[in-house]
């Protein structure tokens, strides 16, 4: 039974059923940590205070859209990172005992109607009037959650982390999810601009492990994936490497082109095993185009 209660739960059937609000579990602890905790009004309306093209690659792209029960990243961290940050998350029942240093989801209070309408305007007017208004206007009811969150093992839990990198490319493609965004959140990271492509692009050329970094060296030892960015700012194109494989992502971003599906793309291209770079390239199997229909913005 305790098997059952800690295994993690359907993204998208939680969001659908108003179980969960994206926010109220770790979903944009990225951006909030270290709080953990958000109230209902604040996870529900929190694009105004993060930016709508951050909540649009966090929640409406990505976490409403996982219909699967895989654990992602707490945050977007550097390689090897224990703590929480660096450690994986799902749903799971509030039945649950072994969370592994996971918290239960706390009850919720409701938010007046009026929030709805408070929401589009601007912040310096909107957040004033939602606190007058939820203090003086509106009874609170409370809402109780019946999940907590947990942190996720490597083995017992379906890790994106585990993943080979076209499956969760793919998987970001399937749900039309921002796909800069989804390999961070599935894979760590060696993070500008101490580290970028071009500083490690010349051993990767040569096959020569031992002078790239230290924990390129151990991911590459335990065939963990690692997103290398190109950018220096952590923007547009990356690189995934896993043992000795290095995949190729290529955003691409024309916001000038209106037509249905067209627009910022990102192409992933699996490349020769370092082993091989010495000798004559040979032909790249190309992935399937992977897009999305935003800039591929700080990722």
């Amino acid at each position: 039974a305790e098997d059952a209660a800690c295994e993690c739960l359907n993204w998208k059937r939680l969001y659908d059923a108003g179980d969960v609000v994206c926010g109220e579990g770790l979903e944009l602890y990225e951006m909030t940590k270290p709080r953990l905790t958000l109230s209902l009004a604040e996870a529900a309306f929190s694009w105004k205070g993060l930016g709508y093209l951050a909540y649009w690659e966090y929640c409406s792209t990505f976490f409403r859209r996982m219909d699967n029960n895989f654990c992602v990243n707490a945050a977007m961290t550097e390689y090897a990172t224990t703590d929480l940050p660096g450690q994986t998350w799902c749903y799971v029942s509030d039945e649950c005992a072994a969370l592994n240093g996971g918290q239960k989801v706390p009850d919720k209070q409701s938010f007046s109607f009026l929030f709805h309408a408070l929401q589009w305007l601007p912040n310096r007017v909107a957040f004033p009037l939602m606190h007058l208004v939820g203090s003086y206007l509106h009874s609170p009811q409370p809402l109780p959650r019946r999940v907590s969150w947990k942190v996720c093992s490597k083995g017992p839990d379906r890790r994106l982390r585990d993943m080979p990198p076209l499956e969760v490319l793919d998987l970001a493609r399937s749900m039309d999810s921002v796909i800069g965004f989804v390999s961070k959140i599935a894979y760590q990271r060696l993070p500008p601009p101490a580290h970028t492509w071009a500083s490690i692009e010349g051993a990767v050329a040569a096959g020569d492990i031992a002078k790239m970094p230290r924990l390129l060296q151990d991911a590459i030892a335990a065939k963990d994936p690692v997103v290398i960015d190109v950018d220096p700012e952590g923007h547009t194109h990356q690189r995934i490497v896993r043992g000795t494989e290095v995949y190729e992502l290529e955003q691409q971003c024309d916001l000038t082109v209106a037509a249905p599906g067209i627009g910022p793309s990102a192409e992933a291209e699996t490349s020769e095993s370092f082993e091989a770079r010495s000798a004559p390239p040979r032909a790249r199997s190309a992935a399937p185009q992977l897009r999305a229909r935003f800039r591929q913005r700080g990722r």
